[in-house]
């Protein structure tokens, strides 16, 4: 039996509804906080007006304002996720238009939904596992509550939780792009405008502030400086894309690629140079409309697959701890042993989105271990295998092979295209600094570029059917994906063992003896099943706080207790516990409201790290 069209555009609309109002509902939270500035209030709100009068306009927007994010904003607020999250928003709840009239590139969208299916299985898997010590009736309320309604103002305290938002964020900028651009033929050339007009502003400016700079490596828009790079690459490539292959405007675009290269001078990103030069072949192949054959894409791949290994081996991180090129190579070797060991962990599913900084430690070499404390793989390709696992990750390569092949036969198709071939270019540039950093963990560098690739995805027109074979590879994958996600459904019914308290950083002693530890904004501990006492002392730091500090105590998934905790004294309560347990131990969850960073050192760097609460005593009393 088949639907009608009214029943499934019906259903289209309610699933649109369903998944954008949650966006906006966060939107709406950090517009009305005032820890948020007002500039960047304004500058979502004219974004979400323009994507609702026309989505082109809020899309362009969006990739002019996004790389300038963190200048909108201080960290913890998410100013790019919220230009972001505003224009998804309301691009899903305009259901007065369809959100793709000419319809989807299916080789890019079956992959892309395995790849975003990859990552919440993954946060889904992490989620159930952890939550042993919950009872069953409160578990759809846990999982809830683990993503946290104000993330955009001071995000989600858990690794994999904002990590997962933020790589969904992109991905819904991607569909957007891929459905406005297959939509409206200006997408692409006013996409590739936007960026190269942000990032020469940036360039210019980061120019004027030359005398402030406080290091040797410095960009304004990005405390990130590879991130930096890498964004400043993808514009450079598009700039001279248009400097060559526009001789009559050459003289108002080299002035724009002289500002750009020397922001990426600035940065000090080795990788920013390698992926302009490539960014250059790459157009000059496809304005000599070479077309490749079967074996020139299987040298071609092997080719590529080898430069990002050269790539990850040369071209060091250039932090502070590194000296000479010697040095570089030796360290970004043995980043790539740490992915490898990490990988061998958990080879199937990865050992979770968002966990390789937290856990590189343990698979570290003693010498990255002095140097960085903990790191991320400074391989974004990398980072996703140890994260996700062979399935993940295949699934990531998949998506952009499917789109970077998608782009090139939207090249052969369109040899007149300027702005096609600038974009393609630049986004093959940009892809090639993941396989010597992380750009894509840093949203302000992110979002324009899913942005930019969606618009090459969108290059060849209609909806070309997907071959058998990778039909029944989705099918395999999402096998996999679920059956990740049942086994840890089967740690959270038997866990094998009492988990280990987290959210808590190490004991310290005050100078007149006094033993305490700093929480972090989430912290969660385990208690024995049966009735009794939970004893708390606690105390604020007399930091200044945009609302009074309160901590909220859930036992077994169900709230029990909240509480406001002065500052800079100490508080004493009890709270009642019942006996609801199961499982032997019940899981014991404290969320406090406010949030503030520490400098650290971590290795031989200075770090920052998150602290809410001074613990000075949280004990369980069992009543007998």
């Amino acid at each position: 039996m088949t639907r009608s069209p009214a029943a499934a555009a019906f259903a289209g609309q309610a699933l649109r509804l369903i998944a954008g109002a949650p966006l906006a509902a966060c939107v709406v939270w950090a517009v009305a906080s005032p820890e948020f500035p007002a500039l960047s209030k304004v500058a979502a709100l004219v974004i979400a007006g323009a994507a609702a009068w026309q989505p082109l306009w809020g899309l362009a927007l969006l990739t002019m304002l996004a790389p300038a994010g963190a200048l909108f904003a201080a960290a913890p607020a998410r100013a790019a996720e919220l230009f972001g999250w505003s224009f998804i928003a309301v691009w899903l709840l305009s259901i007065w238009r369809p959100l793709s009239k000419a319809g989807w590139p299916r080789t890019v969208i079956l992959p892309l939904a395995l790849f975003g299916a990859a990552l919440v299985a993954s946060w889904l898997s992490l989620t159930v596992a952890g939550a042993a010590g919950v009872i069953p009736s409160a578990l759809p309320r846990f999982l809830a509550g683990a993503i946290a309604g104000n993330h955009l103002l001071v995000s989600s305290p858990e690794a994999e939780t904002w990590t997962l938002l933020q790589a969904l964020g992109g991905l819904g900028v991607f569909v957007a792009t891929t459905a406005i651009a297959r939509s409206d033929s200006r997408t692409v050339r006013w996409i590739g405008l936007s960026l190269v007009a942000s990032m020469t502003i940036l360039a210019a400016a980061t120019l004027v502030q030359l005398r402030d700079i406080p290091a040797d490596r410095f960009s304004l828009p990005l405390a990130d400086v590879n991130a930096a790079g890498s964004l400043y690459a993808l514009a450079v490539v598009i700039a001279l894309a248009y400097a060559w292959l526009q001789p009559a405007r050459r003289l108002v675009w080299l002035p724009m690629v002289v500002l750009l290269a020397s922001a990426v001078w600035l940065t000090g990103s080795r990788s920013a140079y390698l992926a302009i030069a490539a960014g250059a072949a790459v157009l000059a192949a496809a304005r000599r409309h070479w077309q490749p054959t079967r074996r020139h894409l299987i040298v071609g791949a092997c080719v590529f697959l080898a430069a990002i290994v050269a790539a990850g081996v040369l071209i060091g991180p250039q932090s502070e701890v590194e000296g000479s090129a010697g040095q570089s190579v030796n360290l970004r070797s043995q980043f790539l042993l740490t992915s490898a060991r990490m990988f061998v962990s958990a080879p199937v599913f990865g050992v979770g989105v968002g966990r390789y900084f937290a856990r590189s430690a343990e698979f570290m070499t003693p010498e990255l271990q002095e140097l960085y404390g903990n790191e991320n793989a400074h391989n974004y390709f990398a980072q996703q295998f140890a994260e996700l696992g062979l399935v993940g990750g295949l699934l990531f390569v998949w998506l952009v092979a499917a789109v970077l092949s998608q782009g090139w036969r939207g090249v052969a198709q369109s040899p007149d295209d300027i702005a096609l071939h600038a974009l393609f270019a630049a986004t093959a540039a940009y892809v090639l600094t993941c396989a010597t950093g992380h750009p894509l963990l840093v949203p302000e560098a992110a979002l324009p570029f899913w942005a930019a690739f969606g618009a090459v995805a969108s290059a060849t027109a209609g909806a070309a059917a997907v071959a058998k074979r990778w039909l029944t590879l989705g099918v395999a994958a999402a096998v996999i994906l679920s059956a990740g996600v049942g086994r840890a459904t089967i740690v959270y019914a038997r866990p094998p063992a009492q988990p280990p308290e987290q959210g808590f950083h190490q004991f310290e002693t005050t100078s007149d003896g006094t033993t305490f530890r700093w929480m972090t904004r989430h912290a969660v501990i385990y208690i024995s099943d049966g009735p009794g006492f939970l004893h708390l002392r606690l105390r604020a730091p007399g930091w200044p706080a945009p609302h009074p500090v309160v901590i909220e105590t859930s036992i077994a998934g169900q709230v029990v207790d909240r509480h406001e905790v002065p500052p800079d004294e100490s508080t004493t309560w009890d709270v009642a516990v019942r006996d609801v347990g199961r499982a032997g131990f019940r899981r014991v969850d404290f969320r406090v409201n406010q949030e503030w960073s520490e400098e650290v050192r971590l290795g031989r760097r200075t770090a920052r790290r998150p602290v809410s609460l001074i613990v000075e005593r949280i004990q369980w009393e069992r009543l007998r």
